[in-house]
């Protein structure tokens, strides 16, 4: 959590992703080659048959690209006491900014509940708030533990000295009664 600032995130979104490049390597690159030195074949009559070559190529091009595409790409944002920074890298470097702390309204708070999934915990979620530009909104901490949630929130409201913004529930609608 940081005790003081500047409060510094990382992350790195795309390498939760790396896993379907490497089932495609594996399909495209690793399975066929294990067949040609399974089956014996020599490099003339690879070259006769030049899919199976073809195939291994293009599938370790394409999927060595997207590995090192997943593996580069990062995010960090800094905020300090006069300024919030995002630096993206990789496939998110066109996202790279910095306002000054002045134009975030405040801490907005949210809750999300999921009962499809198994043990239907809930989530937290804390966000640096735009006054005007909703695209500049910072999310700067998500779990699932409660006490650390409310912990960091209070601890960020007090650092950045902005007002908490709690979700605001819609009233639950009222069944109307049955007309006879």
């Amino acid at each position: 959590m940081g005790g003081d600032l500047p409060l510094r995130f990382r992350t790195r979104p795309l390498l939760g992703q790396v896993v379907w490049p490497l089932l495609g390597l594996v399909l495209l690159v690793v399975l066929p080659a294990a067949y040609a030195l399974d089956q014996g074949l020599s490099l003339a009559l690879l070259r006769e048959q030049w899919m199976l070559p073809l195939v291994g190529v293009l599938g370790l091009f394409v999927t060595g690209t997207l590995i090192v595409r997943c593996v580069t790409t990062r995010l960090e944002v800094l905020v300090t006491a006069s300024e919030v920074s995002m630096h993206g890298g990789g496939a998110l470097s066109a996202f790279t900014w910095s306002e000054p702390l002045a134009h975030y309204a405040g801490l907005d708070c949210e809750r999300r509940h999921h009962p499809d999934w198994i043990g239907a915990q809930d989530e937290y979620g804390i966000a640096l708030t735009h006054r005007k530009n909703p695209e500049r909104n910072v999310v700067v901490h998500w779990g699932r533990d409660a006490r650390r949630f409310e912990d960091r929130l209070a601890r960020y409201a007090q650092l950045l000295r902005l007002p908490i913004r709690r979700e605001q529930r819609a009233p639950l609608a009222q069944p109307r009664a049955a007309r006879r």
